[in-house]
């Protein structure tokens, strides 16, 4: 997961005003597992995983969007 992010972070093309909103929504769904203060290390990446999984869908939902927009240019 480490080395996606950061590739993401560095992509010019997925860093952009259009999906910016998609990265605040995946630091929001992390920073929820972790309020959750889940002590069992395997329950914790068991969330994590779960909550970041949950973020890619709506990643490539938003990514398609985006990918339709500049087909129509």
């Amino acid at each position: 997961i480490e080395n996606f992010n950061h590739s993401l972070d560095e992509d010019e093309f997925i860093q952009d005003e259009v999906l910016r909103g998609a990265f605040a929504y995946r630091g929001k769904m992390i920073a929820d597992v972790l309020k959750l203060h889940i002590k069992d290390e395997t329950h914790f990446i068991t969330a994590y995983i779960k909550a970041y999984d949950e973020w890619l869908i709506y990643f490539i939902e938003k990514l398609g969007q985006k990918y339709k927009s500049l087909s129509k240019v």
